[in-house]
């Protein structure tokens, strides 16, 4: 079954603001995600933030992830952001999101 992969408009956001070479790494693992979407390595309890039910798939040699949620009731891949791990920001990034 394929997925289709939508990515929210913060997320969309995210992916505009990396530079070209970056952006090209991350298409491939959007990519990955329409035939396999369980890839990714599940979040649960990350840095005192409750991502349980999200996943995250790494890209970039390991310096940046996607965060999604996987909707298999509907066949999509939610795109919730795309971001650096370093000091565990893009998960920081989705937490402020959902606060929202």
């Amino acid at each position: 079954m394929a997925y289709e992969v939508k990515l929210l408009p913060s997320a969309q956001e995210d992916f505009e603001g990396l530079d070209g070479s970056v952006q090209k790494q991350a298409l491939k693992q959007l990519e990955k995600l329409k035939d396999k979407p369980e890839v990714g390595k599940e979040l649960g309890e990350r840095a005192g933030m409750d991502l349980t039910g999200y996943h995250t798939i790494r890209f970039s040699k390991g310096k940046f992830r996607i965060v999604y949620q996987i909707h298999e009731d509907q066949g999509e891949v939610e795109v919730w952001a795309i971001g650096k791990r370093e000091r565990e920001e893009v998960y920081r990034t989705v937490a402020s999101r959902l606060e929202r």
